[in-house]
């Protein structure tokens, strides 16, 4: 069976579980059942499971168990990102906030942490290891939360790179690679040596991840994305593209792309499809497509010098493989 197979069926045992000690929760489990079950790529798992074989560490259920964690952290996170995006669909379905309303998609996710937390110390690792690994946990969580702040900080201004960048990491690319790899490798009982090589491998490619996610975002295929293409630019995303987009038009251009910027409901068709042709005609897509090639060379070389099991480099690289090309 797949990790991600794995991962699901965890998932399933342990929310079944909460069910019954929690009957008065049922609900917003089923919600976050519902969530989980739509898609998703595994991503954090995997890199959570990779990070604890490139320390030593064998295969068992205890590296599902805090894997599975990062599932549950992650709807947490998009229910949470949904209710503050007012956004409708994901994954091709309807958002918790769309169906549920702000109040219990509020809840929904507030439990999904809840439950992550649980996740992560029922998982069967010794106290010693969890407490290790649990410091690490608890960065990753403020640095989502820090990031979506700098995000809505900058919802109704015009950042730089330098700004959307700093955002895309923490928001996205530090909990999303570098802080499941880092947590799995502590699980293994990793050394400060293999933590910094992972880090250099995991910090260039989770910044790569939420690039290539903003892309995906404004030029993807809805039909695989789950997302439709006008969404970031109704809600205003101040991403590395906005950024280098306004950085690089005239005048002319750049007023009309900052008053349209964000409209929400109120843009046109035209207006949509006027403000993507000026993202590819600044030049700004295929800056950020160069910025994502550049940070796959340096996390391609950091995974070269890592001294970690060829299996563990090998999985790695695949991970990568897939980070980089992926079309949803």
């Amino acid at each position: 069976m797949s990790l991600s197979a794995l991962v699901d069926v965890r998932i399933r045992s342990f929310l079944e579980e909460r069910r019954v000690a929690v009957p008065q929760a049922t609900s917003l489990i089923a919600e976050i059942d519902r969530v989980i079950s739509a898609g998703g790529k595994r991503l954090r798992p995997a890199f959570c499971y990779w990070g604890y074989r490139a320390a030593g560490g064998a295969e068992g259920d205890e590296i599902v168990g805090v894997a599975s964690a990062f599932e549950l952290l992650h709807t947490f996170a998009i229910v949470h990102d949904d209710i503050m995006d007012s956004s409708a669909e994901r994954r091709g379905q309807p958002t918790t906030v769309s169906t549920l309303g702000m109040e219990r998609a509020l809840l929904v996710g507030d439990l999904a942490l809840v439950l992550a937390d649980a996740a992560f110390w029922g998982s069967g690792f010794s106290p010693e290891r969890l407490c290790g690994a649990f410091s690490e946990f608890t960065t990753m969580r403020e640095q989502v939360i820090a990031g979506q702040h700098m995000d809505l900080e900058a919802h109704n201004r015009a950042i730089d790179e330098t700004a959307a960048r700093e955002i895309a990491i923490l928001k996205s690319g530090s909990y999303s690679i570098e802080h499941p790899l880092l947590i799995g490798a502590l699980l293994g009982d990793a050394d400060k040596e293999l933590l910094d090589a992972l880090r250099a491998f995991g910090r260039p490619l989770g910044e790569a991840f939420q690039l290539v996610d903003d892309l995906l975002g404004i030029f993807g295929d809805p039909t695989t994305t789950g997302k439709p293409i006008d969404s970031d630019i109704r809600e205003g995303k101040r991403n590395v593209l906005f950024a280098k987009t306004v950085a690089a038009l005239d005048d002319t251009d750049r007023g009309y792309f900052l008053s349209k910027w964000g409209g929400g409901e109120a843009l046109s068709v035209d207006d949509v499809s006027r403000l993507r042709g000026l993202i590819d005609s600044s030049g700004a897509r295929e800056s950020t497509e160069e910025l994502v090639a550049e940070l796959a060379r340096a996390a391609s070389g950091a995974l070269a010098r890592a001294p970690i099991p060829e299996d563990a480099r090998s999985g790695l690289g695949d991970l990568m493989g897939a980070t980089i090309t992926r079309t949803h």
